[in-house]
């Protein structure tokens, strides 16, 4: 089966801080922190079903070499990517009124 990836515009926007935060620690790691992001979304969008469930149907998968993780729920054939948030940090669901 084939996915569709549906960022929301929560995750977006946690992506976004995140590069952002990197970049202001070291010039580069802002790219680094994205392309790993990128690879997870990759296997994500390969195969959904893979990750282990955090709670009820939402899923999660951990970003390497950075305390993030990416929540996401699977809808048919299309995965909704929830958060992408820092581990050391309580996530909100607010925003994510697309599940």
């Amino acid at each position: 089966m084939s996915y569709t990836l549906k960022i929301t515009p929560t995750a977006f926007s946690d992506i976004q801080n995140g590069i952002d935060y990197y970049q202001s620690q070291q010039k580069g790691l802002g790219a680094k922190f994205a392309d790993h992001v990128q690879t997870v979304l990759g296997k994500i969008e390969t195969l959904p079903l893979s990750a282990s469930i955090a709670y009820a149907d939402i899923r999660y998968k951990k970003i390497y070499k950075f305390p993030y993780v990416i929540l996401y729920v699977v809808k048919g054939s299309t995965v909704i990517i929830l958060r992408i948030f820092n581990t050391h940090q309580n996530p909100s669901f607010e925003g994510s009124e697309e599940m």
